[in-house]
């Protein structure tokens, strides 16, 4: 792993970031139906919060210069405060696997904000790339997605504003990761997260919502807290700041099938072979947009052990 290029083992820590965000999705299912869904991500964000500040505060002071704390506080209520508030908003009107497929379509928006803004280069690979991915996820999720109803136009807009609040979002927290560690920005922009969504909690009243969860689900907070939080957070920051946003973009295809795979796992739901197949295909399409930094990788070793 050492010897790896640092834009692979970005793309390698976006991978295990949103492999862990589906496993969050999992343990969110223990929560949600106890304590409500504003409530638990509340709780997700305000430990994660603290763990980072925890993680950070005695290796690196947290300090934002005056002039760019409006970008970089921007930039955290975009990720975590409205795109989670656009992903939950569409999963009360269609189905998870639905909603899965439409967040499907960041790694294509992501590229094309990214090229738009002179961020990196709109080639014909990366563009197959983020096609081939959505098919995967679409393949893989197919036989769960129902029939269109009267609501499902507000889920599919809801979360088409997730998929454009996170590809802005890929892009132009590479303007604050220019200046600042990972460590830092991840310390500034979750707390503001989770400060906008205590505000929203306080506003609806929903804190008698947290006496209502059960020691198994206090377990799964604690797991949405730390690995689920404050380590896939932190990773998917860590990536943008190491190499292209649509190269850690992509990455996000992995996280409704392996939601599905853990779903199965954890939960008892059924492992179909679409969902196996969804999953190859994902992974060919990491490959594929990643295809010529693995081959650098490669000449360098073989270089290195010729010597």
């Amino acid at each position: 792993m050492k010897n790896l290029p640092l834009p692979l083992l970005a793309v390698l820590a976006a991978c295990l970031s949103s492999t862990l965000g589906g496993s969050a999705i999992v343990a969110t299912r223990f929560v949600v139906p106890e304590a409500g869904v504003l409530p638990t991500i509340l709780l997700r964000f305000a430990g994660a919060s603290v763990l980072m500040l925890a993680f950070t505060l005695p290796r690196m002071p947290v300090k934002v210069a005056t002039r760019d704390a409006p970008m970089v506080v921007g930039l955290g209520l975009v990720q975590f405060a409205v795109f989670p508030w656009f992903f939950t908003m569409s999963l009360a009107h269609i189905p998870a696997a639905r909603a899965a497929l439409v967040l499907s379509t960041q790694p294509l928006f992501t590229l094309a904000f990214a090229a738009l803004v002179g961020r990196e280069r709109l080639t014909a690979t990366k563009v197959a790339g983020g096609v081939l991915a959505l098919a995967a996820v679409g393949f893989a999720l197919g036989d769960r997605i129902v029939g269109a109803n009267a609501e499902t136009w507000k889920g599919d807009l809801y979360m088409f504003g997730a998929v454009l609040s996170g590809s802005i979002y890929n892009v132009a927290s590479s303007y604050a990761l220019r200046k600042y560690r990972a460590m830092v920005v991840a310390s500034v922009m979750i707390p503001a997260g989770a400060v906008a969504i205590a505000l929203v909690v306080i506003a609806q009243g929903e804190w008698e919502a947290f006496s209502h969860i059960s020691a198994p689900g206090w377990l799964a907070v604690l797991y949405l807290t730390c690995l689920g939080g404050a380590v896939t957070f932190f990773l998917w920051i860590w990536a943008l700041e190491h190499t292209a946003p649509s190269r850690v973009a992509l990455a996000v295809t992995l996280n409704p099938v392996s939601a599905a795979i853990l779903g199965a796992l954890v939960l008892n739901e059924p492992v179909t072979w679409r969902l196996l197949v969804g999953l190859a295909g994902v992974i060919g399409a990491l490959v594929l947009v990643n295809w010529s930094v693995l081959q650098k990788a490669l000449a360098a070793r073989r270089a290195r052990d010729s010597r």
